[in-house]
């Protein structure tokens, strides 16, 4: 079960564009179940990404909606990755656990995060995964 500040491994996923996307990571930015649209959510989570390279990262931290994250905690004994990352803050994935592959990766502090979201006027919210 994933709660608020959870790193989550969701193995298959649809993409703000329609598109089937494999294993990916999302923080976990809402843990109550709750409807969007007239269809049932149980957690509202954000794309986490890492750096390839400094280039890159000078790139993505230029766009406003992504925010870097500087620390987490690992969990279990799954391997996380040790790369700098970043969580594209302007896109809110809706998710139902019930229908959805995942596992729990880590936890992040989230005070950073939602208070960039709540800055923020621009939110893509993707529902297709309900």
């Amino acid at each position: 079960m994933c709660k608020l500040g959870d790193i989550i491994v969701v193995n298959k996923y649809i993409g703000e564009n329609g598109k089937h996307i494999g294993r990916h990571s999302f923080i976990v930015t809402d843990d109550n179940e709750n409807i969007i649209k007239g269809i049932e959510y149980t957690h509202v989570a954000t794309v986490i990404s890492s750096f390839k390279s400094k280039e890159q990262k000078r790139r993505k931290l230029n766009y406003k909606g992504n925010i870097e994250i500087k620390e987490y905690t690992k969990k279990g004994k799954r391997k996380a990755f040790n790369k700098s990352s970043y969580v594209k803050a302007d896109k809110l994935f809706y998710f139902n656990k019930n229908k959805l592959d995942y596992y729990v990766l880590g936890r992040v502090e989230l005070k950073q995060i939602i208070i960039q979201l709540s800055n923020e006027n621009k939110l893509t919210q993707v529902i297709s995964n309900l």
